[in-house]
């Protein structure tokens, strides 16, 4: 029966922690992520329950799109109705059918997101009595085929239920072939999201067919700022950037020539952010599962310790086997035989004349056997 016990114990401490890790609902948001639309339903609550936000939301393009360039979609959201947590998600999606449905699933790589991240799922929180925001994607494409973009979002409500809704119509990009020289970032070329805080920023840019650029970047406030950019080899630029004194986005984009016609790159955002430790999510599984069984055992033990009925099988023969070897341990005292009846009896005269003690006492039966010319009288 214990044993039983104790395995229900540590079940029901594994069915726990499952639960606490895989299971558990995420109220204060799900955090920017790759996510298909089937998420916007079901993250946050079982998505037959899901209400119609009454949000309207509108995707905008620059009308002409090369392959291989960076570009920009842009997300404008209207008639925004919130939780009192003014916590909302949005999606930018390239199909409605809830699968394989994000812009890496058509051949777009996200470069960049308004949230300083390459996330086509992203979380904002309103303002107290906001109710529109735009925000926007910088996006790449692999190639010619034409796409259709969606955008969707998810958030809470005055009810209990989640609320879900998406854009009416598509838009629709078909990327064109770059011309001949024209000035580009070059296709290896990621822009990076993330810089740390305190400290100064050297931003390397990547160019093909690029005689000389110029660096802008703006604060959150809007404010648009040049800074000098330096040659650090053929189609390799690098600008610099002051510190971030504080977690902060900020957003820069550069202008190309070269003999094809001027280009100007989108708004990439950067997010100034402080150094920490890079965690390996296994590493945290394996803590968690190494706690368990810690707990376990320690259940275990305190219930071994301090069961009230404890059964003595009838074929239970420690006690007998104890007593055994504590008998067979117990040290054996021998008779030690006293020096005194070792002696020899003296002669009657005493002691033999020119004889010491020590001598008697050694030799006094070899002289009463004659040895020494003595002998029994």
């Amino acid at each position: 029966m214990q044993v039983k016990s104790r395995i229900h114990t540590v079940l029901i401490l594994s069915l726990l922690l499952f639960c606490s890790a895989f299971g558990a609902a995420e109220p204060g948001g799900n955090g920017d992520s790759i996510r298909d639309m089937q998420c916007g339903g079901a993250c946050h609550g079982d998505a037959s329950i899901n209400e119609s936000s009454s949000a309207l939301l509108s995707l905008s393009s620059p009308d002409t799109i090369y392959q291989g360039i960076p570009t920009t979609i842009t997300l404008t959201a209207t008639n925004l109705e919130t939780s009192s947590t003014r916590l909302i998600g949005l999606f930018l999606l390239t199909d409605m059918t809830g699968h394989s449905d994000t812009p890496q699933d058509a051949g777009w790589e996200i470069l960049s997101d308004s949230n300083g991240g390459t996330a086509n799922y992203i979380e904002l929180t309103l303002s107290p009595g906001q109710n529109e925001t735009s925000i926007s994607w910088v996006l790449r494409s692999s190639s010619l085929d034409p796409s259709t973009f969606y955008a969707a979002i998810h958030h809470g409500g005055g009810s209990t239920s989640p609320f879900f809704g998406s854009s009416a119509d598509g838009l629709e990009v078909t990327p064109e072939p770059v011309p001949e020289n024209l000035p580009r970032l070059a296709a290896d070329f990621i822009p990076p999201t993330k810089r740390i805080l305190d400290m100064p920023t050297e931003l390397t840019v990547l160019t093909e067919y690029t005689e000389s650029i110029q660096f802008e970047w703006k604060t959150e406030n809007g404010l648009v700022q040049t800074s000098e950019i330096n040659s650090s080899g053929e189609g390799s630029w690098v600008a610099s950037l002051p510190a971030a004194l504080q977690p902060t986005t900020i957003q820069w984009r550069v202008t190309l020539q070269g003999e094809g016609p001027d280009q100007t790159t989108p708004w990439f955002t950067l997010a100034a952010e402080q150094a920490g430790w890079e965690i390996s999510e296994n590493a945290v599984y394996l803590q968690a599962f190494a706690l368990l069984f810690m707990t376990a055992g320690l259940v275990i033990l305190l219930q071994t310790r301090f069961s009230s009925s404890r059964t003595i099988s009838k074929y239970d023969q420690t006690p007998t086997v104890i007593e055994a070897l504590e008998t067979a341990s117990s040290p054996v005292v021998l008779p030690v035989e006293s020096t005194e009846s070792s002696l020899a009896p003296l002669p009657e005269g005493g002691l033999p004349n020119g004889w010491t003690e020590q001598q008697w006492e050694w030799y006094g039966h070899d002289y009463l056997a004659g040895k020494y010319g003595g002998g029994a009288e």
